[in-house]
């Protein structure tokens, strides 16, 4: 017998080439992958770093315009695109840089940004004094610490001495704030759940045809007891909200107008130019357990995400614990026992599409359905 020897396949025919393609599509998947990771935490996790702020002078025609805030971003921008737009005249460079300043201050300027165009920019320092509040309502407010007021007098502080007067006022108030907040979450939340339930006591009493006035009245006098605890409870509170509200920042903001700040209306205060790094690093995570575990506010565009982030992991845990049994037998059911037909070749085309289609895009769909059009 003639011996045949078997030929080795070649270098493509043997699948290695494409073996090390799909390697290599792989390998830059997770790099792309990790790099928008690193991009994403690099640009949210950033937000929460103590910004400088900086003062401009800054000329705008025959007027000296003072801008305070924080550097939002910078570009350079074509000379000829600033004249097209209104924004700027006859330059000698062809681009020119232009900074977007948050000065926030809405409820005196109207906006929380304004730009700075750098050929009309005089000066620009870091003043160690300028101060950032974040407040209940309207937004961060960027100024200097003047004076403080008690019930309208301005109290006599050395200038020295204020910033450290305004911090211990600042701070006992957020104890007192907290206290607000307890007794309405916690001891006037919990008499508004008995009275709720007293209501439907009384409602399935009706519902039951139930005549006797012995069985209402015994709840009235519940729902009074109640009632009276409440009242209590009302007018503590508004003391502790009248106690809260006597203290106020007299404020100078850059361009020179008065402004004065409820410190009620204070949820915190800063000094970023004069802050350590050791202290930014505090401040920073500060800042960062305050977003997790706080409550939004402004229409969800201040505070923090608690709410939302209970809300998620309760929605999985209750889901899980109701459809993991059903969804287990209904496996079990359309595997083993159900006949083959209509209803099962849909409920099988139903769970397809479940489980090949994003679940953000049921929730879009729901949204827009439910929402909008029901």
């Amino acid at each position: 017998m003639k011996n045949i020897q078997s030929k080795k396949p070649g270098f493509f025919a043997s699948g290695t080439p494409w073996v090390w393609l799909n390697a290599g599509a792989v390998f830059i998947s997770i790099i792309m992958v990790v790099g928008l990771l690193l991009l994403i935490a690099v640009r949210g996790l950033g937000h929460f770093w103590p910004k400088a702020i900086w003062e401009f002078e800054y000329q705008q025609g025959d007027e000296t315009v003072m801008l305070l805030g924080e550097r939002s971003k910078s570009e350079i921008i074509s000379a000829q695109q600033l004249k097209d737009s209104g924004l700027g005249h006859d330059f000698e460079e062809e681009f020119v840089e232009r900074t977007l300043l948050k000065v926030g201050n809405r409820d005196f300027y109207g906006v929380d940004f304004k730009l700075a165009i750098k050929p009309y920019v005089k000066s620009v320092t870091k003043p160690s004094d300028a101060i950032v509040f974040e407040r209940t309502s309207w937004g961060n407010f960027y100024g200097y610490l003047e004076g403080i007021e008690a019930d309208g007098a301005l109290l006599e502080i050395p200038k020295e001495q204020l910033w450290a007067a305004f911090q211990e006022r600042l701070s006992k108030i957020e104890g007192q704030r907290k206290h607000i907040h307890k007794i309405e979450k916690n001891d006037i939340g919990k008499i508004n759940y008995k009275i709720e339930k007293l209501r439907l006591r009384e409602r399935k009493l009706e519902f039951e045809g139930v005549t006797d006035t012995s069985q209402f009245a015994a709840l009235n006098a519940e729902r009074q007891k109640y009632n009276d605890e409440y009242a209590v409870l009302k007018e503590k509170l508004d003391q502790l909200n009248n106690a809260i509200r006597h203290d106020s920042a007299k404020m100078r903001l850059v361009e020179g107008k008065q402004a004065t700040i409820n410190l009620a209306d204070i949820v915190k205060a800063t000094r970023p130019n004069e802050l350590s790094t050791l202290t930014k690093i505090g401040h920073y995570f500060s800042n960062l357990k305050d977003f997790v575990s706080d409550e939004p506010r402004e229409a969800n565009t201040e505070g923090g995400i608690f709410p939302a982030i209970f809300g998620t992991v309760m929605m999985v845990m209750l889901m899980s614990i109701i459809v993991t049994p059903f969804g287990v037998i209904a496996a079990i059911y359309l595997r083993e026992y159900a006949k083959q037909g209509f209803i099962t070749r849909l409920v099988r085309i139903s769970v397809n599409n479940l489980a090949g289609v994003p679940s953000i895009v049921y929730g879009v769909f729901g949204l827009g359905f439910f929402v909008y059009v029901m």
